[in-house]
């Protein structure tokens, strides 16, 4: 069975991170909540994922095992995906006043930070122009600010951490403890998954 997972933060992007998010908020069934995290980190469908082997599905969170660790990333001037390069905004104050507004706005609510953490990435990554003679520089524009949050959904969480580690920490302290847990679970069940197995091979040969 192929499926493709992340081994690395740099791996997930901010949709990714915000589906994440939501599935450990709910606080559901252990192993429900570990298939859904497998079909967000690899888009496949999760009633296929429960049609996996358990030695597979703990393969899944071993892979998976990252998102327990410190998300780290390094501050960028210029970072560049999904084909397109932006200007990164690194200091607040650097901001201009619909920028600044706009930030504001969207961090008014703690609750819904994550949720909107596209929107507030569109505030700090500017894009660039591209041109005969290269990338240019433009100036930020309040009327793309949606355009532009669609496409930071494609974000790694390694460009977004260093503009976004303040309100970062808390939720990923909580996941840390939630997904080493589940990586613990899966391998214990497999372990008795297999045990289970020897014995009744040692009963059917006998």
């Amino acid at each position: 069975m192929k499926i493709e997972l992340p081994n690395s933060w740099e791996g997930v992007t901010i949709e990714q991170f915000q589906a994440l998010q939501k599935i450990l908020a709910e606080n559901g069934d252990e192993y429900a909540t570990n298939v859904a995290i497998i079909s967000i980190m690899s888009g496949v469908p999760v009633d296929e994922i429960e049609t996996y082997s358990l030695k597979t599905y703990a393969k899944c969170m071993r892979t998976l095992s990252f998102l327990s660790e410190q998300l780290l990333g390094q501050v960028q001037k210029v970072v560049e995906f999904g084909g397109l390069r932006y200007n990164v905004i690194t200091d607040v104050y650097k901001l201009n006043g619909g920028q600044y507004i706009t930030l504001m706005h969207l961090m008014k609510d703690p609750d819904k930070v994550i949720d909107q953490l596209n929107e507030i990435m569109a505030v700090f990554l500017v894009p660039k122009k591209k041109t005969w003679w290269g990338w240019k520089k433009q100036p930020y524009d309040s009327e793309k600010h949606k355009e532009v949050a669609e496409a930071m959904l494609q974000a790694p969480m390694t460009i977004v951490q260093p503009l976004s580690a303040f309100f970062l920490s808390s939720y990923l302290m909580s996941a840390k403890h939630i997904l080493e847990f589940s990586v613990r679970k899966a391998e214990k069940i497999k372990k008795q998954a297999e045990r289970k197995l020897r014995r009744l091979k040692q009963n059917t040969d006998g």
